[in-house]
């Protein structure tokens, strides 16, 4: 039996603040967060929303690397720009590393794994399945 058709794997989980707001984390079967979302939504519907077009647009998401002031290597997946005037900037952010990274390769590799990670949850979408806790993602 394959990791997909038991539901094991990467998953999505919802992370609701105290704010009422509400973002996901992507995390790896073996519980490890590899990724959070950039922005808090305001609903479940939004979440919903953000999550569907962060699958659909995945193989064109735009990463940067960058090392932060602690010397770790994070991430950030930006979507394409929706426009084409000029001065309009990269696209919105919309996912980050969960944690920070020793060696830039180690940062590459999340991508990697964030990837996949996007695709297995993409996949069990399409199956009508997967661990979502709400029907409308």
């Amino acid at each position: 039996m394959s990791t997909l058709e038991t539901g094991r794997g990467p998953r999505l989980v919802p992370v609701r603040g105290a704010d009422g707001r509400v973002g996901w984390s992507l995390v790896a079967a073996n519980g490890r967060r590899l990724a959070s979302a950039v922005r808090a939504y305001r609903s479940d519907r939004e979440l919903a929303a953000g999550i569907g077009e962060l699958l659909a647009e995945r193989a064109v998401l735009r990463f940067v690397l960058s090392q932060r002031e602690d010397r770790l290597w994070v991430w950030t997946a930006h979507l394409p720009a929706r426009t084409t005037r000029a001065g309009a900037g990269g696209g919105e952010a919309v996912a980050r590393s969960a944690r920070g990274y020793l060696r830039r390769d180690q940062c590459r590799q999340s991508v990697t794994a964030f990837l996949q990670g996007a695709d297995h949850v993409q996949r069990l979408r399409r199956l009508g399945g997967g661990s979502a806790p709400s029907s409308a993602w």
